[in-house]
């Protein structure tokens, strides 16, 4: 939900800007329009620290705060997100948002627990590449879909080129993200949901960062 949260509801996906857009301290920065402001990530970042983290500068930057250790409780989370942030008006059920308040609320890590200042993450290579063999818990392994080397596309999704070695360098909180919680709209399976830990995460990070950015000869 935090990410593209119509993929996961089945809902059309908004082609109006959020009513929070315009407000954004920074509207130079993030030019991006529609359905993309609607995506929490884009203002609160994959690291959940909004203009104090990956985001503060850059494409994505809106200068919006992040959300990592709010005080807020789920009940006034989900009062932010049904009002103030439009969510009640663009069909997402109060169930829908009460998952969105759990996240916020719960779900959150602090990214540099796993991932250091340069961006690289903080894990055991043999470790993660166990993992990406085997299985993060009862998850199927990331090489069935991905390939050995990260770079098969995986079923059903030919024109992939969200290479695994490309996205756990360019964009190391995204990658702890997804492999955290899966991907919108696809079979790709939450660690989460498959009893793997934190730690988990960080060690097939720190191995898919060793993989090919792309295809090679």
């Amino acid at each position: 939900m935090y990410d593209k949260w119509w993929a996961v509801t089945g809902l059309a996906a908004p082609t109006t800007d959020n009513p929070l857009w315009a407000s954004r301290p920074d509207t130079t920065s993030n030019s991006r329009t529609g359905a993309d402001t609607w995506r929490c990530k884009e203002c609160h970042g994959w690291d959940y620290k909004g203009v104090n983290g990956a985001y503060a500068g850059g494409s994505h930057r809106t200068g919006i705060a992040g959300i990592l250790g709010t005080t807020k409780t789920a009940q006034e989370a989900f009062d932010l997100l049904k009002g103030d942030h439009g969510y009640g008006t663009v069909g997402l059920s109060d169930e829908d948002l009460w998952d969105l308040a759990a996240f916020v609320t719960e779900g959150l890590i602090d990214t540099g627990t796993i991932i250091d200042a340069t961006g690289a993450f903080i894990g055991n290579v043999a470790t993660g590449q166990v993992l990406h063999d085997s299985g993060i818990g009862t998850n199927i392994a990331c090489a069935a879909c991905h390939g050995q080397l990260g770079l098969s596309p995986p079923p059903g999704h030919a024109e992939f080129d969200d290479y695994v070695g490309l996205i756990a360098n360019e964009n190391p909180w995204e990658f702890q993200h997804k492999v955290q919680f899966g991907q919108p709209g696809t079979a790709m399976p939450s660690s989460v949901a498959g009893g793997g830990t934190i730690l988990d995460v960080a060690d097939l990070g720190t191995y898919s960062q060793t993989l090919p950015l792309g295809p090679v000869p």
